[in-house]
């Protein structure tokens, strides 16, 4: 092997290491921000119309109209990335939208502000119903049909109002 071939070698060995360092510091303490979401589409269904907010909304709301009305959301996906997701120590609220009928909030728990997560969502037609399928890094897996958006000011969290509920698991009140 020739001098300048060992030398380009050394070099990229160094910046191995250097790009290896950055991730494993980065795990630590978050200088850049690599949660991702990635939204897709089944059975003929466009993901151009597909909308996913991140804000805060409380389970103590009179009804999940209310969320509609929140203007401090943030738009993470519309049709495509927007780069703009960011997830925070504690909970992170997110509303995925369709075709502007179909809705459904759910919350996801993080335990370390320095966390990244990979968010795997779907849409999908099964008996001419829309479901949304999720798949988060950390474990957070579920499919859940979404709700009409006309329907909202009678649900909260996911399902109809009843005073009797309390449990919240995330997705639904029980």
């Amino acid at each position: 092997m020739n001098k300048k071939a060992k030398r380009w070698l050394l070099i990229l060995c160094f910046l191995s290491i250097l790009v290896f360092l950055f991730f494993k510091f980065n795990e630590r303490i978050k200088l850049v921000e690599l949660t991702s979401i990635n939204v897709e589409t089944e059975n003929q269904l466009d993901v151009e119309k597909v909308i996913v907010y991140q804000g805060y909304y409380t389970i103590n709301r009179k009804s999940d109209a209310e969320m509609f009305d929140d203007k401090y959301d943030k738009v993470v996906f519309e049709g495509n990335g927007t780069g703009k997701i960011k997830t925070e120590y504690g909970e992170n609220d997110f509303l995925v939208t369709y075709d502007n009928k179909y809705y459904f909030q759910f919350r996801q728990i993080c335990t370390n502000d320095n966390d990244h997560y990979k968010y795997n969502l779907k849409i999908l037609k099964k008996d001419n119903r829309i479901y949304l399928k999720a798949d988060i890094d950390g474990g957070m897996n579920f499919e859940r049909e979404m709700n009409l958006i006309s329907n909202a000011g009678k649900l909260r969290c996911n399902k109809m109002i009843d005073d009797e509920k309390g449990h919240y698991n995330g997705l639904e009140l029980d």
